[in-house]
């Protein structure tokens, strides 16, 4: 919580402070024009939902074990443990508990699905230079966090399973490992994919490329831009954007879909929590 004040703080500052600057600047009325690429949408722009059915399939694999050796578990089932590998935190035997842990898995699963429609349906970037290499930039980035979308999927899910099937054959040392180079190695693929390449695709420019692309006149769509990061646009039936900064997307609060959306993601994250306790 407290990094997401200080990011929100950060931006807004600094958004009130360049609306001062272009304040100062002077403009020149000019008709704006924008190119299209019609054929964007017929390319491949990330890998398919259906992947996630590999996902699903361990997910039901390891809910029938868990049914079958229901019989050979304890009373009370650890959930939870420190460091030290005492337990801190367990729940009575009943079939929710034990399967508990696949309701979250599927709860995860369709909110990573979620993200990679996203990903695939958010709006078709322009540029005034170069639209072609421009758009095979912008597909080779969507691919590239479609992938890493689904093969996160798939090491949390393996995680999980890890988890359930330490119910009713303990492994408290492998258990540990694999709860700790999971995130490391979902946390280093973030880095990667951020450093290596800047938001839309392409490869992070130098100055003098930044220089040369201060020439160019971007489309100006400050004003449905909200705060700097809030993106509100009636006229646009677009539902998912690319975010104006950073790596990733966001939602068209305009659409009221987009709001189910919000909520529906909302929801997955505390049945989540609350299944998890």
């Amino acid at each position: 919580m407290i990094f997401i004040v200080y990011w929100a703080a950060l931006h807004i500052l600094f958004h009130f402070k360049m609306k001062k600057i272009k304040g100062t600047l002077t403009t020149v009325e000019a008709p704006q024009r924008v190119k299209i690429d019609t054929t964007f949408r017929q390319n491949k722009l990330t890998y398919s939902n259906y992947w996630f059915l590999v996902h699903m399939a361990i997910i039901v694999a390891i809910a029938i074990i868990s049914i079958l050796n229901y019989k050979a578990l304890p009373n009370v089932i650890p959930i939870k443990y420190d460091l030290q590998g005492h337990v801190t935190s367990s729940v009575p035997k009943t079939y929710l508990s034990v399967l508990a842990i696949n309701l979250v898995q599927l709860g995860i699963i369709a909110l990573l699905m979620l993200v990679n429609w996203s990903i695939k349906s958010s709006k078709q970037q322009l540029t005034t230079s170069n639209p072609g290499q421009f758009a095979a930039e912008n597909i080779q980035f969507r691919r590239k966090w479609s992938l890493f979308t689904i093969v996160t999927g798939l090491l949390l899910t393996i995680l999980f399973a890890f988890i359930q099937i330490n119910m009713f054959v303990p492994n408290l040392v492998l258990l540990t490992a694999i709860s700790f180079i999971t995130p490391v190695v979902i946390v280093l693929g973030v880095i990667w994919l951020s450093l290596t390449g800047r938001q839309g695709g392409g490869k992070i420019r130098n100055q003098q490329e930044d220089h040369e692309r201060s020439k160019e006149q971007p489309v100006n769509d400050d004003d449905y831009w909200k705060l700097g990061f809030i993106y509100f646009n009636a006229n646009d039936p677009s539902l998912t954007i690319e975010k104006r900064y950073g790596i990733g997307w966001t939602i068209n609060f305009a659409r009221p879909l987009s709001w189910v959306l919000l909520l529906f993601i909302i929801a997955t994250v505390v049945i989540s929590i609350v299944l998890s306790q």
